[in-house]
Formats: structure tokens, sequence, C-alpha cells
């Protein structure tokens, strides 16, 4: 694997909301097995290391997140493999959250060594990339908090919710990516306009103003190479426990504000199957994500209770 920071740069300050600490990010890029993975870090050297995990979010999404946690820990965020700055060798590649984990394991051994164990906060796709860490690199996890996993298999109506997510990647072939984020959004329990009880039917929410070539891409990729393979990821219960006898922690987490969405379930099914309850957290699905409605700095106090 070889290192390097992306056009020459060492370092960058995120323009960040006025209630978030101004924070400096160095970025760097690492090759790993079919990718390029674009990663920043911040925080004091020495200081416990956290890496923040998202799918198909990246780092522009934790940022702010990041900031509030870097007063006293490393915080590593990175851009997933096929989004953002981390391109595929083979964009077709559908995502595999155990090859995600090992990119989240590469990224710890160039940032902290092969030795170093992290908190993981893994959120959404995130969360179920952080699990199949717990499972595949349990000697580096310390705490995993696992937040709102979309994992269908944990879910007693999950056979049914497999078959919407096979209809969505059919929608989106036959009428394009704004019905099928439509449907998508159905499936995971959000408001979408004009909505039907069907999933093989066009709905078709309001896209963005404008929206970018990058973004439709990015759209595109998370539903026909993502959807089925992240949410279809089967919750390792044997390693997870081996894990924790090992030493690590792994924390189901949910938003009290995300009413019965399918990812709130998902992280009420994965605790039950880990004989656990889901720690409840103030917010919603994205309540870290300042553009997206979230409060970064409230988020940060509860997820440092949580890895306490």
């Amino acid at each position: 694997m070889t290192i390097a920071a992306p056009d020459g740069r060492s370092s960058m300050t995120a323009m960040a909301p006025s209630s978030t600490p101004a924070t400096t990010w160095t970025p760097g890029t690492l090759d790993v097995p079919g990718a390029r993975v674009h990663y920043e870090v911040t925080g004091p050297d020495g200081a416990p290391v956290v890496v923040l995990v998202g799918h198909p979010a990246g780092t522009d999404d934790f940022r702010d997140l990041g900031a509030h946690l870097a007063t006293d820990h490393r915080v590593v965020i990175h851009d997933p493999r096929g989004f953002g700055a981390s391109p595929l060798d083979n964009p077709d590649d559908d995502a595999d959250p155990e090859r995600l984990a090992d990119d989240v394991a590469a990224l710890l051994d160039a940032v902290a060594g092969p030795e170093a164990r992290a908190d993981v906060f893994g959120s959404s796709g995130g969360a179920v990339t952080g699990l199949a860490f717990a499972a595949r690199h349990p000697q580096r996890l310390r705490v995993l908090v696992a937040h709102e996993p979309p994992l269908l298999g944990v879910l007693p109506d999950g056979a049914a919710r497999r078959a919407d997510a096979e209809r969505v990647v059919a929608l989106l072939d036959a009428h394009g990516v704004w019905p099928a984020m439509g449907a998508f959004m159905a499936l995971c329990g959000f408001e979408a306009p004009d909505a039907s009880d069907h999933a093989d039917q066009p709905q078709d929410p309001q896209p963005p103003a404008d929206p970018t070539d990058q973004h439709v891409a990015a759209m595109t990729r998370m539903l026909r190479h993502g959807l089925r393979t992240i949410c279809g990821y089967e919750l390792d219960v044997d390693a997870i426990h081996a894990a924790e006898a090992s030493g690590a922690r792994v924390v189901l987490a949910a938003g009290r504000e995300s009413g019965r969405q399918l990812a709130r379930r998902g992280a009420e099914g994965a605790a039950a199957r880990l004989d656990r309850e889901a720690a409840m957290v103030t917010g919603g699905h994205v309540d870290w994500v300042p553009w997206m409605g979230g409060d970064p700095e409230r988020f940060a106090r509860q997820l440092r209770a949580l890895l306490a």
C-alpha cells in the first residue's frame, strides 16, 4: 500500500458553522485492493483514535462531528470506496461490507500503526461496515457505536423488505434514479411525495435543484451497487460475541426521532440478536449532519458518553 497526500496538499482547514470549532484536517490517499481511499485526520498526536464511518456518507458529512471530538481524540474520516474522492478500479464493483471493513483496518494501520486499537462510530451503511469490522478485526477495536444499521436480515419482515429492495433496483433500471429514490425513501420509512404502496411503480421525489452529474452518479451507485449488499449483510453474532470476549465492546444505537424507520428497526433488531437493547440518542437518522438539520455538538456529547 502507498500513502500520499492528494494534489500535493499537506493540510486543509475546514469551513465550519460558527458553533463548530475551527479544525485543520490533514488529507491523504491510501491504495487498497481495487480502490484508492481518500482520508483526512485531525486531533492531537497520541490521543485515542476514533474512526467515523459512513456509507455513502463521507468526509464532507463528518467534518463537523469530527471537529467536536478532536479536542481529545485523533479523528479519522474518509470517503468510502466508490464515493467522493475514493475511486474504484472497477466502477461496477458492488459494495462489500467486509471489504469496506478491511479498508477501515488499512486506514488505521496507516494513521496509527498495525497494533493500534480504535473507537469506531458507524452510521447507516457505515454502521454495517462497523459491524463487519468488529467481526473481522476484533483486535483493532476498542468500542464500536453502530448507529442505525439498515440490516434487513434482523427484521421479522426481512424477506418482504429484501423483495422491496430488489424492486427498487429494477425501478432504477426501468425509470431512472429519481423514481428509484422515491421507492428507496418509501422502503426506508422516509416520507416521499406521491409514494405508492408498490415499490415497482414510479415514485418521483423532488430532485435537488440542478443536480450535478456527481450527485446523480453517487445516488445511482448507492442504489445499484450498495442497497442489496449493505442492507443484505448478515450479522455475524458469534464473531461479535467473540470480539467482546477479547476486550472489544459493541453498542447499537438509534435515534428517538427515527420512529419506525427501517434503520432504527435494524438497530433494534441487531441489538436483540446480540442479547442487548439499543441505546437511544436524541435526533433522527443523520442527527450529526448540519446540512440535513442535525446538531453535531449535541451528537458529539452523546457519542462521547457511549464511547466512555
